[in-house]
């Protein structure tokens, strides 16, 4: 317990560093952007390749991996029945709150959560890595339905001003504009195919894994300089994004969200909160024991579960207009509430 103790501390402690240099505007305010962007594009995919090219096709691997998208799926799938009250309220906030429900923080928070609470275990890490992965897969397919959401939603309400436009005309153009309401639901099922494919090609993380595990695969030798260097590269990758972290939560919590009832919030916030918090890693730890999963991988999959909200959820709430304020105390509040719950989990986990 000494051990998740000390690991909370020097997070949370790189993190308030972050937090305080942004309130103290000792850099300039696209700090966190830049930072953010390293470890996405450099950082983040250097590690990844790094530890592709090493990580053992042993079986406890593959019941991680056929484990792990099971359990992401299933608390997607769960969560989003309960936010769309049984799939029949499909919006774009029911969609938001089931990504925070379903999408830790994986890669920023969790990863050095890990390799603090598991030194020197090669399980613990490639576990958390093959989590980020999966998550990375769940993500682009809720950008995917977001974008999809909007789109749909816009051209209903284009067909609802057509149609307002024919009746007080007195005309006949309703029928059409009830037509194009209806186009999104026959022709965008290919559509959406198709974007989610190229997200994926453009996803760093996504390539760098597969050149990683491709190498590993063949018995290809990498250079020792191409493998120093991205393992130093990888090495920046835990503080920056516990830096950069504090420094975006600082941003949402100075003031910029604007005027925002608590009362309507609260509800989403404790059952976000709850599901992402306790909820995701119980049902993560269960189909992966059934799974065969065992050892240190186990473990590290289920913490990684337990992981706050992730941050790009809050990013992709304001790309999309779902919910961003909701989202954002969302993000903060199950980022605190953690420290409570992360030792609590590892706690239970027998």
């Amino acid at each position: 317990m000494s051990a998740i103790v000390s690991a909370l501390l020097t997070i949370f402690g790189i993190m308030l560093l972050g937090m305080i240099t942004q309130r103290r505007r000792l850099f300039p305010e696209s700090m966190a952007l830049c930072l953010n962007q390293f470890v996405y594009w450099v950082s983040l995919p250097c590690l990844l390749f790094s530890q592709m090219c090493t990580i053992p096709g042993s079986d406890n691997a593959r019941a991680l991996v056929w484990g792990g998208l099971a359990a992401s799926m299933l608390c997607y799938l769960l969560f989003y029945a309960l936010f769309s009250r049984g799939f029949r309220h499909n919006s774009r906030a029911a969609t938001i709150r089931t990504m925070g429900a379903s999408f830790p923080n994986a890669a920023f928070f969790g990863l050095p959560f890990v390799i603090m609470v598991f030194p020197g275990s090669e399980d613990a890490l490639n576990a958390n890595m093959i989590c980020a992965l999966l998550y990375t897969a769940v993500g682009i397919t809720a950008d995917t339905s977001l974008d999809y959401q909007r789109r749909a939603e816009t051209l209903a309400a284009n067909a609802e001003m057509e149609r307002d436009d024919a009746e007080n005309a007195g005309t006949n153009a309703g029928g059409s504009a009830k037509n194009m309401g209806s186009a999104p639901a026959r022709s965008s099922g290919l559509a959406m195919a198709l974007r989610f494919v190229r997200e994926l090609r453009r996803n760093p993380m996504v390539m760098s894994s597969l050149a990683g595990l491709l190498v590993s695969l063949l018995g290809i030798e990498p250079p020792q300089a191409l493998l120093r260097a991205t393992t130093m590269l990888g090495s920046t990758c835990a503080p920056c994004a516990l830096f950069s972290m504090g420094m975006v939560l600082s941003a949402q919590m100075s003031g910029a969200l604007g005027p925002i009832s608590l009362r309507d919030v609260l509800g989403p916030i404790v059952a976000v909160s709850g599901l992402r918090l306790l909820a995701a890693p119980f049902i993560a730890y269960v189909i992966l024991r059934m799974a065969g999963c065992t050892g240190d991988m186990l473990a590290a999959a289920t913490v990684t579960f337990a992981m706050p909200v992730a941050v790009l959820v809050y990013i992709l709430a304001e790309r999309y207009e779902a919910k961003p304020a909701e989202t954002s105390l969302t993000v903060i509040v199950s980022t605190l509430l953690s420290l409570v719950t992360l030792p609590l989990v590892m706690w239970l986990m027998p």
